[in-house]
């Protein structure tokens, strides 16, 4: 009887093997407690022969099954049982039971005894089942690339459908915007590349510029060289236009220096009266003095007018050089040559300077303007003196010649007359222009006022204005003027 119980409970698990519980698969009903049919017996011999067993399974150990792929639909064995019959040709799948392991500590006992009772055919059966389960399980998977496995979307279930539609659009949206820098990448090399053949063309252009500039320079400094050469060898001094007039303004100080060494040294009534005969036409006197006597200033003022009108008519408007017999003679030539457009008065006057100018003190050239410094040097000295006297006379009588009055006036004559000679030897006729005392009024362009006024009517020249040349090569020394009050 008891042999046949057996027998009966093998059948049963021949039919339905026990199988360990998949991973992925949650059975929601009350599991079913399975214990042995039958109590059995440990002996020496059923346990060395579970031990076998389950070393036997160990080598057929089925993998997990989170590896299986995914995308397959998983079915539910325990709704759909499937017979098992080893004639079928398509291999029957097992029902999913919970595993007996975990219901008493016995259970392995009864899994091995189980497997025990069923025929050699199964067991071999079986364990080339789980081979074929786990060959099948490694195909199925993903291959592997330098350590980083490709992930394929799912795209069979509608949910990873919809999200992937916000995918693609945005990965749409990031490679245009990709194009549209590249675009603009290339954009920016077209130009950098137009520019830089643009920048080659103006450096070559450049580098010509500066070729042709540097030639015309070398070309232009020889010209220059030659022409100094050649006019050097025509003009009196070294002289131009800008060492002219820097000649003029060293002329005025020295000349306002030692008349202001004079100031208040002069008798009030003597010196009006002197000025007042000097210039009998001009109004020297103010009209509304109470005293009828010139102020300080105003005699400083027309004693270096007196000293400006010597020099100008004596000097700066001889035709030549003061002393030279031919002054006359060239004057009436050179108004004659004017008279016929010639340009011939220039080359003679040039030629007549630089004799005068490299004349030695021996000649007769030198001597006879000697003597006019002396003379013009003397008229100057007189009129002074008269103007401050007692003082003047007094002075030089008393300290040594190069402290004396008469030297420094002699010292501005001579410093008229050299200049002279440099303004005859240009290229240009430096002459000067009269200005009408009491009635011209102030022309801030040529005047200017020793008060700093700006408008009025010249009530007198102290001196007169230089001008001379045209637009190219024009040269101008303000006048010094006073203008009277409104």
């Amino acid at each position: 009887m008891a042999n046949n119980v057996y027998s009966t409970t093998a059948l049963e698990a021949n039919h339905n093997p026990p199988q360990p519980p998949h991973h992925d698969f949650v059975d929601q009903r009350t599991p079913i407690e399975m214990n042995p049919s039958r109590s059995m017996q440990r002996s020496k011999t059923v346990r060395n022969l579970g031990n076998a067993g389950s070393r036997v399974r160990g080598f057929f150990k089925k993998q997990n099954s989170k590896e299986v792929d995914s995308s397959k639909p998983t079915q539910n064995i325990r709704d759909e049982p499937q017979s098992f019959s080893p004639a079928s040709t398509q291999r029957p799948t097992r029902p999913v039971l919970p595993s007996s392991s975990s219901y008493s500590p016995k259970s392995q006992f009864e899994q091995d005894s189980a497997d025990l009772s069923r025929p050699p055919s199964y067991n071999i059966e079986r364990a080339a089942q789980e081979k074929d389960s786990t060959m099948d399980t490694r195909i199925s998977q993903p291959p592997v690339t330098n350590g980083i496995q490709n992930i394929t979307p799912l795209t069979t279930d509608k949910g990873h459908g919809e999200s992937a539609e916000p995918l693609n659009s945005e990965a749409a949206e990031l490679m245009r915007e990709i194009e549209q820098v590249n675009a603009s990448i290339t954009r920016a090399k077209q130009e950098i590349e137009a520019e830089a053949e643009k920048k080659q063309t103006l450096q070559a252009e450049l580098d010509e510029a500066r070729r042709v500039f540097q030639a015309r320079e070398m070309e232009y400094t020889q010209v220059e060289h030659s022409f100094f050469a050649h006019t050097r060898a025509i003009r009196a001094t070294d002289d131009d236009l800008s060492t002219i007039r820097d000649s003029f303004k060293l002329l005025k100080y020295s000349i306002t220096r030692v008349i202001m060494t004079l100031n208040k040294k002069a008798d009030r009534a003597t010196a009006t009266e002197c000025l007042v005969a000097a210039w009998p036409n001009l109004n020297v006197l103010d009209p509304n003095s109470p005293t009828k006597e010139l102020e300080s200033a105003h005699i400083n003022l027309l004693a270096e007018k007196k000293v400006h009108e010597h020099l100008v008519q004596s000097v700066f408007r001889c035709p030549i050089y003061p002393g030279l017999s031919v002054n006359e003679s060239f004057a009436a030539l050179n108004e004659w040559l004017i008279s016929h457009d010639s340009k011939f008065n220039v080359r003679l006057r040039q030629q007549l300077a630089s004799i005068v100018a490299k004349n030695s003190k021996e000649g007769v050239i030198f001597q006879a303007g000697h003597a006019e410094k002396k003379k013009i040097a003397d008229m100057i000295y007189n009129d002074i003196a008269d103007i401050y006297a007692p003082f003047v006379r007094e002075n030089d009588a008393a300290v040594e010649e190069d402290k004396r009055y008469s030297t420094k006036i002699t010292d501005i004559v001579d410093k008229a007359m050299r200049l002279v000679v440099a303004i005859r030897g240009q290229d240009v006729d430096i002459s000067t222009l009269d200005i009408e005392e009491g009635k011209q009024a102030f022309d801030e362009e040529t005047m200017v006022d020793v008060k700093g006024k700006t408008t009025g009517i010249i009530r007198f020249c102290i001196c007169p204005v230089f001008v001379g040349g045209d637009g190219e090569h024009g040269f101008l020394e303000k006048g010094k003027v006073v203008v009277g009050s409104s």
